[in-house]
């Protein structure tokens, strides 16, 4: 079998609409040390892939618009070859377009989806927002270094050419959606979605994401509400997300509104009063002013709204 056959014959088994710089590379790589594709030889070299050699078959899958560089990360009346080289990103004409969630997916390997995004796919809110919501690692260099380890392995040859995993400047519309990516330092836990490339926060973790950034879902009053609706169902992945949190406050605001608030009692949560800390000027809700009514018990500004309101 020809060895751009195989490209071809690769990239539609795999499914996915677009493709990075690297990891095409990667597959070409992958392909080259393989010999073969589906039980059958190919006619490949015994060296690696190099610079030129990847460049020369980008060049050709181009030219058959098998691949094209995707429309959204370089527009037509922008994409200029000789300036920018070669596009990172590529759109696979024998493959079905996807949705904003599987292209973001595809080109930041470490992105997910997040706060009120991940609410609405949980069906805990019944906003819907016009941005799709992706956080990705503020450690993005450290993550990227683990990832070529694990891809390449420990036989890899210092010397050969690799195609740069980059971290990529996003359009503010992907898919005719407007997008909105946020740096975390946090490491949650994720799951893949059935059926999908995209990824999103686990579910107790989404929860973690109110308390952290209330703001980017919903605001405080209707994370509390939502914690009212549907804490008690997912209890359990709740406290052992709030357990790996690294974050204090996390714990702290948690628990009020689990025990205090909801009556919920549990040896894990009231673990958490170890946290709690007096004369401090801790907030359930970070982006408002402090205000003198609190939590005795978990040391916590109540200043989600008035002091007349239930909260």
């Amino acid at each position: 079998m020809k060895f751009d056959d195989a490209v071809h014959r690769l990239l539609a088994d795999r499914g996915d609409p677009v493709i990075t710089e690297y990891e095409l590379f990667r597959l070409l790589y992958a392909l080259q040390r393989a010999g073969e594709y589906d039980g059958r030889k190919l006619r490949v070299g015994k060296n690696a892939p190099d610079r030129t050699r990847y460049r020369n078959l980008v060049g050709r899958l181009l030219n058959d618009r098998y691949l094209r560089p995707d429309v959204d990360f370089y527009p037509p009346e922008e994409w200029r070859p000789s300036g920018y080289n070669f596009a990172r990103v590529f759109r696979v004409s024998d493959v079905p377009d996807g949705s904003a969630e599987t292209v973001t997916a595809l080109v930041d390997p470490f992105c997910y989806i997040s706060h009120l995004s991940a609410m609405q796919r949980y069906s805990l809110t019944n906003r819907i927002p016009e941005a799709l919501s992706l956080s990705t690692p503020k450690t993005w260099t450290a993550s990227r270094s683990a990832k070529i380890d694990a891809d390449y392995g420990a036989e890899r040859d210092a010397d050969i050419y690799l195609a740069p995993l980059a971290q990529l400047s996003w359009p503010q519309i992907i898919r005719r959606r407007p997008v909105v990516l946020h740096k975390t330092v946090r490491s949650p836990a994720l799951r893949q979605i059935r059926n999908e490339a995209a990824r999103i926060a686990a579910i107790g973790e989404t929860f973690v994401q109110m308390l952290d950034r209330p703001e980017l879902c919903g605001g405080i009053a209707h994370v509390i509400e939502v914690w009212d609706q549907h804490a008690q169902i997912y209890v359990e992945e709740i406290i052992a997300a709030v357990d790996n949190a690294e974050e204090s406050i996390i714990k702290v605001r948690a628990g009020y509104l689990l025990e205090e608030r909801l009556g919920i009692t549990d040896d894990r949560i009231l673990a958490w009063t170890s946290f709690a800390q007096r004369g401090g000027s801790r907030k359930l809700d970070p982006g408002a002013p402090y205000q003198p009514r609190f939590s005795e018990k978990w040391m916590i500004s109540l200043n989600a709204g008035t002091p007349n309101d239930p909260y």
